[in-house]
């Protein structure tokens, strides 16, 4: 498995070491703990970028409308939550395809940006995914949030971790996505106390 970025083509270029945090969300939307993070990052005045998986994109058509209509970027994180690191390139053709379709329909454009769920890929997948117009994004930084057994420990994990350009790896569409709410405001305010600025990728 890989954990970093590959391909990540920045649309707003920063000087290297500049105080820049990109927040990440993967697995949603979901329909209690979206809402409740996009609450949180409306009222903190920070844009993010979601990982959305097709399937839910479908059952949960105005929670993505509402992601896109607040000024949050919008990637793809698949169709159904599948592992591709080692399926046939059609298959990741077919899942990427189908996952389009759905953030299409609902939002009217293409995401730019796929990010594989689990981080795991298979080196010659890259440039099957990226020939079908995306860059594939990782993350700098796992908040651990997925197995956190309490909001404290996500902002440890972030606080300790994260620093200039970090891209920061959270969940909104899990069970534990509940002591994210908790942690976000608590992570946010600690970086904008230190001077950073908060961007989609």
């Amino acid at each position: 498995m890989l954990f970093l970025t590959l391909g990540l083509v920045n649309t707003k270029p920063v000087q290297a070491g500049q105080k820049v945090l990109y927040l990440t969300f993967d697995d949603g939307p979901g329909a209690v703990y979206t809402p409740q993070i996009l609450n949180v990052l409306r009222r903190e005045h920070v844009h993010a970028t979601f990982f959305v998986l097709g399937y839910r994109c479908r059952e949960l058509p105005a929670i993505v409308r509402r992601i896109k209509r607040e000024g949050h970027e919008i990637g793809s994180h698949g169709y159904d939550h599948r592992n591709l690191t080692h399926a046939p390139e059609s298959v990741v053709k077919s899942e990427i395809k189908m996952a389009d379709t759905a953030i299409v329909a609902v939002t009217g454009h293409k995401p730019l940006y796929y990010r594989p769920t689990y981080g795991g890929i298979d080196r010659r997948e890259i440039p099957v995914i990226r020939k079908m117009g995306h860059p594939v994004v990782f993350w700098t930084v796992d908040s651990l949030d997925w197995k956190a057994k309490s909001a404290a420990n996500i902002v440890h994990n972030v606080e300790r971790n994260a620093g200039p350009e970090s891209i920061v790896l959270f969940h909104d569409g899990i069970s534990q996505s509940q002591l994210t709410v908790r942690a976000l405001p608590d992570i946010i305010r600690y970086y904008k106390a230190k001077g950073y600025a908060f961007r989609i990728l």
